[in-house]
Parts: structure tokens; C-alpha cells; sequence
């Protein structure tokens, strides 16, 4: 009996272990996950992989502009890299990311998005925050923007927190 029972305790002791393993492992993958998605969105040129990091339910907001994106393919149709006439105008970067700061399953990101082209007008830099939220299997199911938007007076007015960013790339 005594055997019988060391065998159950080292069996359940294994199966503890394997355990442990995977999930470390699993949670270890999300910094990866994470630079995978900032350099495909500052690549810029392919939006079908950017978006296989969304899981189907994912939820989106902007704050700044109050949008509120329910899905995949919402998410898709309001990001559309395809739309408008999108061109990097200080190197082929997007945007460039200063930090980092992850929790279990959450990173908030801090960054800038470099000076671009949209339909023809100059936009940027801009600085952002970007909230993630990620499932079990290390897919998007939240993000919130905070992305500070210049010229402010085509947006919301205030202060311009971005200057700093436009004399460093003049």
C-alpha cells in the first residue's frame, strides 16, 4: 500500500511539474509575441500577418477619438492599411518603441509614430501608450490607444506634447 501510494504521489509530483513547465513557457512567449507585432506594425507592409495576432472576439479602443471596436473584422475595416494614401516620410520605420511594461497577460507599450504621409498631408510624430491583453494563446483580445494626435488643432486643441519629437527628427 505504501508503495502504491508513493507511486500516486510521485506520478501527481510529474504531472505538477510538466505543468508548471508549460505554463512558464507559454507566458515566456509573450515578449516575443509582443516585438513580433511592433515590428510588423512598424514595417508597415503586411497587414495580414498584423492582424493574425487579433483573436476573433478581440475588443478595440482609441480614447483619444472614442472609438470603441467590437471583432476582428471591425478592428480590420478601422485599421486598413490599405485605405488612404499612407507613405513614411523619415525612413521606412512606422513607428519606433521605447518601452515596454508587461504583466502577466498585459503589455503597455510606449512609443512614437514617425512623420507620415496621409492622403497627401503630413501628420505626426506622435507619441503613444498602447494597452494589449492577450488570451491563453497569446492573441490580441484588447488594445487601447492613447496616441496623442497633432496638428491639435485639426483634432482636439491643448497642448502639443509631440514638439519634442519634431525638433529630434528635423
Amino acid at each position: 500500500m505504501t508503495a502504491q501510494i508513493m507511486r500516486i504521489i510521485l506520478s501527481l509530483f510529474i504531472i505538477f511539474i510538466l505543468n508548471a513547465c508549460a505554463s512558464t513557457h507559454e507566458n515566456n512567449q509573450l515578449p516575443q509575441v509582443v516585438k513580433e507585432y511592433f515590428d510588423t506594425y512598424s514595417q508597415r507592409d503586411n497587414f495580414k500577418k498584423f492582424m493574425s495576432y487579433y483573436a476573433d472576439n478581440a475588443q478595440f479602443k482609441d480614447i483619444i477619438y472614442g472609438n470603441s471596436l467590437q471583432g476582428k473584422d471591425e478592428i480590420k475595416e478601422f485599421l486598413n492599411w490599405d485605405k488612404g494614401e499612407f507613405e513614411t516620410l523619415m525612413g521606412t520605420k512606422a513607428l519606433t518603441v521605447t518601452k515596454h511594461t508587461y504583466g502577466k497577460n498585459t503589455v503597455i507599450t510606449e512609443g512614437y509614430f514617425h512623420t507620415f504621409s496621409y492622403y497627401g498631408q503630413k501628420l505626426g510624430p506622435w507619441l503613444f501608450v498602447i494597452t494589449l491583453e492577450f488570451d491563453s494563446e497569446n492573441k490580441i483580445i484588447k488594445q487601447t490607444d492613447w496616441i496623442n494626435y497633432t496638428p491639435r488643432a485639426n483634432f482636439l486643441g491643448g497642448k502639443n506634447m509631440n514638439e519634442v519629437l519634431e525638433r529630434k527628427e528635423l
